[in-house]
C-alpha cells in the first residue's frame, strides 16, 4: 500500500473550508526542465516557489467543484456569484445527461440557479439574494440537497453563507451544502475537488453513532467491518467513462470482492453507504486524496492511493495493492497472468505501427505519467516530453520509475502558447492531451488523440487495448490535421515558437 495512506493527515473538525493544496501537499505550478531536476526541486521545495514571467490563463476552482456536486442525483446547485462566473455552465447539462444515461442512472436535467450579484450587492452583501434562491429551489424543485457554490466575490466581501445555512437548517426538506470554492485562495485549480468533497462530507455524510452498551470501544465498528466486509469503494472521477468503471469493477469482482463505484453520479443514499467498505481505492490522486483522508479520519477506513490503472504495468500494480490488503496475492497473480497474456498478443499489430514513433503527453499529473509509461514501455514509442497542469508530492514516488531522468517536463496549466512552442521544438509524431489542447495541436500539423473521453475507454486491460487502437488510427490517417495546418494559421510568431520556454519561468532560490 502506498506510504501516503499512512502519512497524509487531515483535521476537519470545525473547518468550513479545506486547507489549500499549496500548504497541504506542496504544489508546483510552473516548471520547465528535465524530470530528474524536477524531482529534486520538488523534494527541496524550490519547485513549489517558482513563478511565471509569462502567463496566459488558468482554471477556476468553481468549475471543478460544481462538476463534482452537479453529478449527484436530485440536487440543485446555486452559483453564488456575479454573472460571468456561471457562463461556462450554459449547455453543460447535456454532458451530465449523457453520462448518467451511460451508467444506467435516472434521467435528470442539471438544475442550477444563479444569484447574479451586481455592484450594489458588493456594497450591501449578497445574502438576501442567496436566501431567496435557496427558498426558490426548495419550493420549485424539492431536491434532496441544495448545494451553494461560493465564488470569489462573496468570498471577498465576506458573505457568511455558513451562518445562512445554520439559520435555514431544519426548516427545509432539502439538506444544505455550502461549498467554498473561491478561486483566489489557491493557484491550484484542483483545490476545487477538495472544496466539493469537504462540503459533501461535512453536510451529507452523517457521523458514526456510538452506543456505549452495544460497542465495547471506539474501534469495534472498524474491526467488525474489516473482518466481514468484502466491499471495495472505487473512487471514480469525472474523466472516466462508464466503460472504465465496468472494466475496473470486473477486475475487482474477479478477486472475489464487491466493487462499488462512488461518489460521482450517485444518490444521497449511495453516499451514506460510503463507510460500509473495508477499503477505499483511488483511481486518481489528484481528484480524491482529500476525500480518502477525510473518510479515514472519520470512519477509520483504510485506503490505497497509488497509481492510475492505465496500461498493463499500472493496472497490474493497482490490482496487486488491492489483493495484498485482502491477502489475495495468489488470486491476483493468476488473474494478471490470464489478462496480460491475451492482451500482449492483441497489442502486437499495434506495436508494429507505433514502435519508434515519438509521442508527447499533456494533462493531469497522474494520468499523463501512467499513459506515457504505457506508450513508451509497452508499445515501444519514444517519449519526448510531458506537460502537466500541476505537480505535487505524489510525483516523487511514481515519476522517476516510469519516466526516466532526462525526459522534458513542462508544468503549465492554461498555457497553450507555451505548449505549442514546446511541441514545435520537440516535433513529436503523436500528441495525446487533455481536452481543449487538441485543436491547437492540430494547427501545427501533429496527429493527436484525447487523453480521456467520457464515452471512451482507457482504464484497465480493456482500456489499454482501446488506447493503443486509437493511437494507431490517429497515425494512419493524418489528412485532417494536415488540412488544418495548411489552412489555419497560429496567432504566434516564429520567434515565439523557437524561443526557449525556460525563459518563461522565474526560478526560486535554493531553500
Amino acid at each position: 500500500m502506498s506510504k501516503y495512506s499512512e502519512e497524509l493527515t487531515y483535521s476537519f473538525t470545525g473547518q468550513v473550508a479545506p486547507p489549500v493544496r499549496e500548504t497541504r501537499i506542496g504544489v508546483c505550478a510552473a516548471y520547465c526542465g528535465e524530470c530528474s531536476e524536477l524531482i529534486s526541486d520538488v523534494q527541496s521545495g524550490c519547485a513549489q516557489l517558482q513563478e511565471r514571467k509569462f502567463a496566459q490563463s488558468g482554471g477556476c476552482q468553481l468549475g471543478l467543484a460544481v462538476g463534482i456536486v452537479s453529478s449527484l442525483t436530485n440536487v440543485v446547485v446555486i452559483i453564488h456569484s456575479p454573472l460571468g462566473c456561471c457562463s461556462g455552465f450554459v449547455g453543460s447539462g447535456g454532458l451530465r445527461k449523457t453520462m448518467r444515461a451511460s451508467k444506467g442512472k435516472r434521467d435528470e436535467d442539471f438544475v442550477w440557479i444563479h444569484t447574479n450579484l451586481d455592484e450594489m450587492d458588493v456594497v450591501s452583501g449578497g445574502i438576501p439574494k442567496l436566501r431567496d434562491a435557496i427558498l426558490y429551489a426548495e419550493r420549485e424543485y424539492h431536491p434532496d440537497a441544495i448545494v451553494i457554490a461560493n465564488s470569489c466575490v462573496p468570498g471577498i466581501i465576506g458573505d457568511d453563507i455558513d451562518s445562512l445555512v445554520s439559520e435555514l437548517d431544519g426548516r427545509l426538506s432539502a439538506r444544505l451544502v455550502p461549498v467554498h470554492c473561491e478561486g483566489f485562495k489557491s493557484r491550484y485549480v484542483a483545490s476545487g475537488y477538495d472544496s466539493a468533497y469537504h462540503g459533501v462530507l461535512r453536510h451529507l455524510i452523517d457521523p458514526l453513532v456510538k452506543y456505549e452498551k452495544a460497542v465495547p470501544d471506539e474501534n469495534q465498528e472498524l474491526r467488525d467491518r474489516l473482518r466481514y466486509s468484502r466491499v471495495v469503494n472505487i473512487l471514480n472521477v469525472g474523466s472516466n467513462s462508464n466503460g472504465d468503471e465496468v472494466e475496473l469493477s470486473r477486475l475487482v469482482s474477479a478477486l472475489g470482492l464487491e466493487p462499488r463505484v462512488i461518489p460521482l453520479h450517485t444518490s444521497l443514499d449511495d453516499l451514506a453507504r460510503l463507510r460500509e467498505a473495508a477499503l477505499n481505492v483511488s483511481i486518481c490522486a489528484t481528484h480524491d486524496d482529500y476525500l480518502l483522508g477525510h473518510l479515514k479520519e472519520r470512519f477509520g477506513t483504510p485506503y490505497i492511493i497509488d497509481t492510475l490503472p492505465i496500461g498493463i504495468t499500472s493496472t497490474s500494480r493497482w490490482l496487486r495493492l488491492i489483493a495484498e490488503f485482502f491477502h489475495l496475492e495468489a488470486e491476483a497473480e493468476r488473474l494478471i497472468e490470464l489478462e496480460t497474456a491475451d492482451l500482449r498478443e492483441a497489442l502486437k499489430p499495434f506495436r508494429k505501427v507505433l514502435e519508434g514513433k515519438k509521442i508527447f503527453v499533456g494533462g493531469g499529473e497522474t494520468r499523463i505519467i501512467t499513459t506515457a509509461e504505457f506508450f513508451a514501455k509497452e508499445l515501444g514509442m519514444k517519449l519526448v516530453g510531458i506537460k502537466a497542469h500541476n505537480i505535487d508530492r505524489f510525483v516523487e514516488e511514481i515519476g522517476p520509475d516510469l519516466l526516466g531522468d532526462e525526459l522534458h517536463v513542462n508544468v503549465a496549466a492554461g498555457q497553450p502558447a507555451e505548449e505549442l512552442a514546446v511541441l514545435t521544438q520537440l516535433k513529436p509524431d503523436l500528441y495525446c492531451g487533455h481536452s481543449g489542447a487538441n485543436g491547437w495541436v492540430s494547427r501545427i500539423g501533429i496527429p493527436n488523440l484525447p487523453l480521456f473521453g467520457q464515452a471512451l475507454n482507457y482504464m484497465g486491460y480493456g482500456g489499454a487495448y482501446e488506447l493503443a487502437r486509437k493511437a494507431v488510427k490517429a497515425l494512419k490517417n493524418t489528412n485532417f490535421v494536415k488540412n488544418v495546418s495548411n489552412n489555419v494559421s497560429l496567432p504566434l510568431r516564429d520567434s515565439w515558437l523557437e524561443r526557449d520556454t525556460k525563459l518563461n519561468i522565474k526560478e526560486a532560490a535554493a531553500v
